[in-house]
């Protein structure tokens, strides 16, 4: 697929200050990213120029090949949940939706069409916003990042303040998203969500990019080890350790080191013990995140 978003050697400096440093990378089209990144990374501020907030000291952002100050169609290109003020309190959801919809030169109707693809039902969108919940806000940011029925997302944290519930409402939503050709930017903390929701992450620490790619990718590798469940360990844990694994014994279970899962299977086998569990355990996201930041802050 074609990149929807490409940023090339970008550099921002605020005086003395460098947030972002000669940073490189692409978005694919069709496909939900995660951008992940510690606070102080340089998230916003990439999302900022991104969006054209701010100006770069050098380097390029573009979407679809263009900068968002020439794009025929912003509001029809790219939707962007980014700064968390702007709602009047005192305004209703959908009133709110609909002085953008004016700003934009977009039919008003379309303010009733994204309440309901954020399910904010009727009675929710003639509340006040200032009776809103957190989450309820997080769906009105939406609603509004999709007025102009944008091939491009760029979300800014968007599962803050949702609950469980809320939470698997954004993921269905954004894969939703991207399974109709758009493309999502999302900045989040949420590593476990991110994992479950994005295709890709882009990780960053200091304004520098760390690593990128398919978050299969990423958190790919062998096994750290083999978790082993059964009624009576003690001889398989005595195999084990003659053919050299390393073997930590817990209540119930062991956790093995230097014999793959297959290994551990047969000389299960071989040693008559019934296994009631064999799992291979491997590293997550937030693993590969920690460890990418950590190693990057040492630099």
């Amino acid at each position: 697929m074609p990149d929807a978003i490409e940023v090339e050697g970008l550099t921002k400096r605020f005086g003395v200050v460098t947030a972002i440093d000669d940073l490189s990378f692409s978005v694919r089209e069709g496909t939900v990213t995660g951008f992940l990144g510690p606070n102080g990374a340089g998230k916003t501020t990439t999302l900022r120029v991104v969006l054209g907030l701010a100006r770069a000291t050098s380097g390029t952002a573009r979407v679809h090949g263009r900068r968002y100050v020439d794009l025929d169609d912003p509001a029809g290109t790219v939707g962007a949940s980014l700064e968390r003020a702007g709602f009047h309190p005192g305004r209703s959801g959908r009133d709110h939706l609909r002085a953008l919809c004016a700003m934009a030169r977009i039919p008003a109707s379309r303010a009733d069409e994204v309440l309901r693809a954020v399910d904010l039902d009727d009675r929710a969108a003639r509340r006040r916003v200032g009776g809103y919940s957190l989450g309820m806000r997080q769906r009105l940011h939406l609603a509004a990042a999709l007025l102009g029925d944008p091939s491009v997302l760029v979300l800014d944290e968007p599962a803050n303040g949702l609950d469980p519930q809320g939470i698997r409402w954004l993921r269905e939503t954004l894969r939703r998203l991207a399974s109709e050709g758009r493309t999502v930017l999302v900045s989040s903390h949420v590593l476990s969500e991110v994992a479950q929701t994005a295709d890709d992450v882009v990780v960053i620490a200091r304004g520098r990019l760390v690593d990128q790619g398919p978050v299969a990718k990423l958190a790919a590798g062998p096994a750290q080890a083999v978790i082993v469940r059964a009624a009576e360990l003690t001889g398989l844990a005595a195999a084990l350790e003659s053919v050299g694994a390393v073997v930590e014994r817990n209540d119930g279970w062991l956790r093995v080191r230097e014999a793959d899962a297959p290994k551990v299977g047969e000389l299960a086998l071989a040693t008559g013990v019934a296994l009631h569990a064999l799992y291979e355990e491997r590293q997550s996201l937030e693993d590969v995140f920690l460890k990418l930041t950590s190693e990057a802050g040492q630099r």
